[in-house]
């Protein structure tokens, strides 16, 4: 049981990780996925269609805490914030279709 508590923090570690080395890049935003191919920053409360970004997995994980895996999306908007999605689905492979 022991060794289970450990994989799980390692693999929920490496998900902290890889979003802390993309914070210390510039990615420091949050966006999270709305109706209708939106998206909304929540930093400064903006809401952005998909076409007003671009939008990339930089990794994937299992998350133990969920059983479930996770994308880490890097996300760029047309007025230049940067940030980050993480969610259950990757949004390139066209899931987000209306």
């Amino acid at each position: 049981m022991n060794a289970l508590r450990n994989n799980a923090r390692k693999l929920n570690n490496d998900l902290t990780k890889s979003v802390i080395a993309l914070h210390d890049k510039g990615y420091t935003h949050d966006f999270l996925p709305m109706q209708n191919q939106h998206f909304l920053c929540l930093q400064d409360d903006v809401d952005f269609g998909i076409e007003d970004l671009n939008i990339q997995v930089a990794s994937e994980g299992f998350d133990q805490l969920t059983k479930t895996y996770k994308y880490i999306h890097i996300i760029e908007t047309v007025n230049g914030s940067k940030g980050l999605l993480v969610w259950d689905r990757n949004c390139c492979d066209g899931i987000m279709a209306n």
